[in-house]
């Protein structure tokens, strides 16, 4: 347990006393791909750390959904809502995934108790708040192509092995209809651009992939 506790970022600058608070009041939770970590507008009982496998960040307005946010291993999910009475979106597990579950009252406390760590802590989430609200945009101006290449050039890379998305969540991520996604992956592999293998993407052109991208 002290271990993966230990892999929470700047676990280092907390005091013996908090490391032992935490590991006494936390639990590690084993969650089965596309299992419902919370539903958006439920109470905001806990903080989440990603310490295996990837989940999505779903918000929904009226029938429409929205993928906002996808986190991999060694990202928290929650620090954004610690003040907020119920969840602004719902969470699900991608893949196979381990969390390690922190009451959000605890987690408040040690932010309270210790403002380095707290500042630490959300200088790293407002910066990867920026980074994604900066792709957000972009992807907002370009068309099916331009955000099918943004989409490719993010996600389909070693950072996110193994993700699985099905073309429904691509389609929740950048925007468009599913057929849309369907049509411009044929396109795109037919083109040599890429190779499609399941539900995995395997780039083959990266700069003809950015080209898009530029005039999408």
């Amino acid at each position: 347990m002290e271990k993966l506790i230990a892999a929470i970022p700047f676990y280092t600058i907390l005091t013996e006393e908090e490391k032992m608070f935490l590991s006494q009041n936390c639990s590690i939770v084993d969650f089965d791909s596309r299992e419902a970590l919370f539903k958006q507008g439920s109470f905001a009982a806990n903080i989440y750390f990603v310490l295996e496998g990837y989940c999505k960040m779903t918000y929904q307005s009226g029938n429409k959904k929205k993928i906002v946010y996808i986190a991999r291993e060694g990202e928290i999910i929650g620090k954004d809502y610690i003040l907020m009475e119920h969840y602004p979106y719902s969470t699900h597990s991608l893949t196979t995934s381990k969390l390690m579950v922190i009451p959000k009252n605890l987690f408040r406390k040690i932010c309270e108790l210790n403002n380095s760590f707290y500042l630490k802590i959300s200088n790293k989430l407002e910066l990867k708040l920026q980074e994604t609200m900066e792709w957000l945009i972009n992807l907002s101006f370009k068309n099916v192509e331009g955000a099918m290449a943004m989409f490719i050039l993010k996600f389909c890379n070693k950072n996110f092995k193994d993700i699985g998305l099905s073309r429904t969540e691509i389609a929740e991520i950048i925007g468009y209809s599913r057929e849309s996604i369907i049509h411009t992956l044929t396109k795109f592999e037919r083109e040599k651009l890429i190779k499609t293998k399941g539900k995995n993407i395997i780039i083959k052109d990266i700069e003809k992939l950015k080209e898009i991208i530029k005039y999408g």
